[in-house]
């Protein structure tokens, strides 16, 4: 009995000696109200790298079960292994005895904690992010656990288990105060989603307003870090799933991984990465990608990825800063300055927190992160938010510019167009008043020709060169008007189906008696007929046949041969004059071009360009064939009316436009 005793008394003395191992932290009446008290100093650590050590092991004497003096703020956990924090709390006389330890940070996946009474019971509470929300005994935001606390001093067992980062710290707060504290962070919370809500509605009113995709990317950018900044603060478990702990957990580290994401996208977008750096910007979208898929692998419990996710995170970071730099020394593009600025804060701010977090950056308080890197994040994307309104204001001054110079060219396009109608109605007037007196002038002359008068050289030489500028001006006139009516626009031709073959006998009495002995016509034997305008036809055909005749000897021969192949009828024009310089072929058939073997022969510029234009209408073309010294060769051809060759029909009636009153009066 006596033995039984002393192992007893050796045992309770061996219990009590573990328990005192550390100074109790003793609570002092008005502690824990206005800011917490610090376990600091008072914690024993012992890392359990196998995972099996139980509470029965750490109550009792076990091999390898060795607690020593640490900072939890500098713990970094290896997968598999369990961390055991013990300290002791007593309250003085007088002070309140129902308290609350907080645990640093909120996103820790499994926590127990441990407390044997006077009666030797081991009484457990559980939080962290694999336990509901519903079922923890203080139903706060923080992770936190109720302390009953006497005069003599109470020893807690805290195991700790978890896949992220944990630089643990533990504080004690008075329950009321706790409660205060909680309250205030709902507040924060409310306000700053207020505060994002306005900035993710104001990016999307820009963005219907601009039409800018920049402002729904900005905007999901704010809603994500919102998501993000709350979840950090716990609002995951308590608000969303209170009751699913590891979708809550997944979530968190889901909500992470889109941040990152969409943050690339955005920095891509804004700061023109395609512009300046292809390859940059090739950068930041495999940044991008590999963030989502980071995500996604988190969703489907691949704990690892949000690791790789925050290392990746830091290294785009400082690579957004170096192309900041580099985009204002290089390009000057100082216009983004506010944004880079803003953008860098951003990022650095992260960055620190993320250091912290690894614990390659020692910080004597880290838990103060907790509400500090909201609420810098608020201030730096509300000045972020008036960079973007700042693009939004100078996309408004240059959509206004762009009004402006829009409305005023179409005033000047208004003044060119009635200036225009004006110089055509004076050119129509203008050649309606010169045809009859041109007429008259010809017919006059040729009276003259044929009188006895007309018999003598001098006569005939005069009246030739009269009736030479006469008809000169009258096409001239007609190829004016034919222009004209080209430029307003290719009206629609009139479905009338004539014999081709009128047209190319009409070329016969094209000019002067001299000039019409120099032609030699070749008229096909059979009809062909073909869908258009015959006075146009006729006009793009003796277009060609005078330059034909300007361009070449008076005494040499003109040649006019028609064929029809495969459907199209063709008439090429050959002369005997000298060659096209090679430099201006291409430049044949532009309004108003005339070679450099143009200077000494009367024209226009108008011929080739008329002719190319109504041929094409009519679905054919004009083209040089060759230009050398035995003389220059034009084809004009136009598309012929199925089975052409079996029709013999025409239209006794065609005109000729190339002449117009001008020939009637000739003929009169």
């Amino acid at each position: 009995m006596k033995t039984n005793r002393c192992l007893a008394f050796i045992l309770g003395a061996a219990l009590w000696l573990i328990s005192l191992g550390s100074q109790a932290l003793v609570l002092r009446s008005g502690a824990g109200l206005e800011k917490p008290v610090s376990l600091l100093g008072h914690e024993e650590i012992f890392i359990d790298t196998s995972g099996n050590i139980s509470i029965q092991d750490i109550l009792s004497p076990h091999e390898g079960v060795e607690f020593i003096a640490g900072d939890t703020r500098h713990g970094r956990l290896r997968p598999g292994e369990i961390y055991w924090i013990r300290f002791s709390l007593q309250q003085e006389p007088g002070a309140l005895s129902q308290w609350a330890v907080q645990i640093f940070p909120n996103w820790i996946d499994d926590i127990e904690v441990y407390r044997r009474d006077a009666s030797g019971k081991i009484s457990v509470d559980r939080l962290g992010d694999q336990h509901p929300f519903v079922d923890r005994a203080i139903r706060s935001s923080m992770l936190a656990f109720p302390v009953e606390v006497g005069s003599s001093p109470e020893t807690y067992y805290v195991r700790v288990k978890t896949h992220g980062l944990a630089p643990l710290c533990l504080h004690v707060w008075q329950r009321a105060a706790l409660e205060r504290v909680e309250t205030s962070r709902m507040v924060l919370v409310s306000a700053l989603a207020g505060a994002f809500g306005v900035m993710v509605l104001m990016n999307l009113i820009f963005w219907v307003w601009l039409r800018n995709s920049i402002y729904p990317v900005y905007a999901l950018f704010l809603a994500l870090m919102f998501v993000f900044v709350a979840s950090m603060q716990g609002y995951a478990n308590s608000l969303l799933f209170p009751e699913a702990p590891v979708v809550a957990d997944r979530f968190m580290d889901v909500s992470s991984c889109a941040l990152m994401s969409i943050a690339a996208v955005f920095a891509w977008r804004f700061f023109d990465y395609d512009n300046y750096s292809p390859w940059a910007a090739w950068l930041m979208k495999a940044a991008a990608a590999a963030f989502a898929a980071a995500g996604l692998l988190s969703a489907w419990g691949v704990q690892a990825a949000v690791h790789v996710a925050i290392y990746l995170q830091m290294g785009v970071g400082l690579f957004n800063l170096g192309f900041f730099v580099w985009l204002m020394l290089r390009h000057r593009a100082f216009h983004y300055l506010l944004a880079a600025t803003i953008l860098t804060c951003v990022n650095l701010s992260w960055t620190f927190y993320l250091l912290v977090l690894l614990g390659l950056v020692n910080m004597s308080q880290p838990f103060l992160l907790d509400s500090w890197i909201p609420m810098l994040q608020l201030a730096n994307l509300a000045m972020l938010n008036f960079a973007v309104a700042s693009r939004s204001r100078q996309a408004e001054l240059a959509l206004r510019a762009e009004r402006k110079l829009a409305f005023d060219s179409m005033k000047v396009a208004k003044k060119a167009l009635e200036d225009r109608v004006r110089q055509r109605e004076f050119v129509a007037v203008v050649s309606h008043e010169f045809r009859t007196p041109l007429a008259v002038v010809d017919a006059v002359a040729h009276a003259l020709e044929l009188s006895p008068s007309g018999q003598d050289e001098a006569v005939k030489r005069a009246v030739g060169k009269i009736r030479k500028a006469a008809r000169r001006l009258a096409v001239l006139i007609e190829n004016i008007l034919q222009d004209d009516a080209l430029e307003v626009g290719p009206s629609r031709l009139p479905a009338r189906s004539f014999d081709l073959r009128e047209v190319i006998e009409s070329v016969r009495g094209l000019g002067l008696p001299e000039e019409n002995a120099r032609l030699n016509v070749e008229v096909p034997a059979e009809p062909t007929q073909c869908d258009g305008d015959p006075a146009r036809i006729e006009m793009a055909l003796r277009n060609l046949v005078h330059n034909a005749l300007k361009y070449s000897p008076p005494d040499s021969a003109v040649t006019v041969r028609c064929e029809s192949v495969a459907g199209l009828f063709s008439v090429t024009v050959c002369n005997q004059g000298e060659p096209i310089p090679e430099g201006e072929r291409s430049s044949l058939f532009e309004r108003y071009f005339r070679g450099s073997m143009s200077i000494q022969v009367p024209g226009s510029g108008l011929g080739l360009h008329i002719s190319r234009t109504i041929a094409r209408q009519h679905g054919g073309d004009v083209v040089l064939l060759s230009s050398d010294a035995g003389g220059t060769v034009f084809r004009l051809t136009v598309p012929l009316e199925p089975n052409s060759s079996g029709r013999s029909g025409s239209d006794p009636q065609v005109g000729l436009a190339g002449q117009g009153a001008f020939d009637v009066a000739l003929k009169a």
